[in-house]
């Protein structure tokens, strides 16, 4: 036995078999104080949050889609007649651009063809007036009997006032006064007039 304590292994084994009783033995001794008891805790629960509630079901979400495809489509359908509605109108714009312009044409030629009517009928009633005014004013009063009154006054504006007051004089003379000749007489001499106070204005 003694021959073993000189021996270092020995001495090392048996300070290690020491420790370990020295731990084990404090390990038993303060157990309780190291590793206490488990304690009532106080544990709080949190409520579960209510779910949110979803009143929709799938038809539910396939109507709604349904409906608003259809107004999607309309909107579209509405938008579609309105491109056709302005194509439309600057069509018809353009058509009553055109017939306007023609009408303008058409007027500037009617008003070339009123200008030369009117110089040409300017001619002939001072023609007639030439060849009524070299007649006995009888003769005269006798023609202008089948001419109405817009007629005989174109052409007495183209007469000398003494040829005019000669036929005028005929005119109510003949017939001994006859009342209805004094009459027209009276209307030529207010138109002759009339014609007259409207060339001095337009001057």
């Amino acid at each position: 036995m003694s021959g073993l304590l000189t021996k270092s292994w020995f001495l090392a084994v048996l300070a290690l078999v020491i420790m370990l009783g020295t731990q084990v033995g404090s390990y038993v001794l303060y157990r309780d104080k190291i590793f206490p008891a488990d304690k009532d805790v106080l544990v709080i629960k949190r409520e579960d949050p209510s779910p949110i509630g979803w009143n929709f079901s799938s038809d539910d979400l396939k109507r709604l889609k349904s409906d608003l495809d259809k107004r999607v489509a309309k909107i579209a359908e509405r938008e579609a007649n309105l491109v056709t509605y302005e194509a439309r109108l600057q069509s018809d714009r353009i058509e009553i651009e055109e017939i306007k312009a023609e009408i303008e044409r058409m007027r500037d030629t009617l008003m070339k063809d009123v200008v030369e009517i009117e110089a040409w009928e300017g001619k002939n009633l001072k023609a007639l007036a030439d060849t009524y005014g070299n007649l006995d004013p009888e003769a005269t009063v006798s023609i202008f009997k089948e001419l109405d009154d817009a007629t005989v006054a174109k052409i007495l504006r183209f007469m000398k006032p003494a040829t005019i007051g000669d036929i005028l004089q005929e005119m109510a003379q003949q017939g001994g006064g006859n009342e209805a000749m004094i009459k027209r007489a009276a209307k030529l001499s207010n138109i002759l007039r009339l014609s007259r106070d409207d060339l001095q204005a337009k001057k």
